[in-house]
């Protein structure tokens, strides 16, 4: 009877140390995938470091304006199919204004062809917000 009881406790200890070998294994695992996180956040940190670094000025107002130019357009309910629903002359009018101001400040940085390009947009918008608010 003694042996059955040395069997059944070999088996017990057998399957505790198996338990114990996987959960290692299962740590090892988790601090490897979590030092390879660390090290592709901090790669994708660095390159946004880089990046941020050659944006300019420029860049961001010329972003800018593309938003507000849109964000008009939609305020000002068009395409009507798309945003109607969203049409607001309060909210259009800033964004035309907003647009102005910026295509206006930037005149002498833009090239030739961007500074037409958003003086025909703000014109556009315009005439469009004139036609809305009859």
């Amino acid at each position: 009877m003694v042996k059955k009881g040395n069997k059944a406790e070999n088996k017990e200890k057998k399957k505790k140390e198996e338990k114990r070998k996987i959960k290692k294994e299962k740590e090892e695992k988790g601090k490897k995938t979590e030092e390879e996180r660390k090290k592709k956040e901090e790669e994708l940190l660095k390159k946004l470091k880089e990046q941020m670094e050659k944006i300019t000025v420029k860049d961001i107002v010329i972003q800018m304006m593309t938003s507000i130019s849109s964000l008009g357009y939609q305020k000002l309910g068009l395409p009507e199919a798309q945003n109607k629903k969203y049409f607001d002359l309060k909210q259009a009018k800033l964004a035309i204004d907003a647009l102005a101001a910026l295509v206006s400040a930037c005149e002498r940085n833009l090239s030739h062809e961007e500074y037409i390009a958003y003086k025909n947009t703000l014109s556009n918008l315009q005439i469009a917000y004139a036609s809305k608010s009859k």
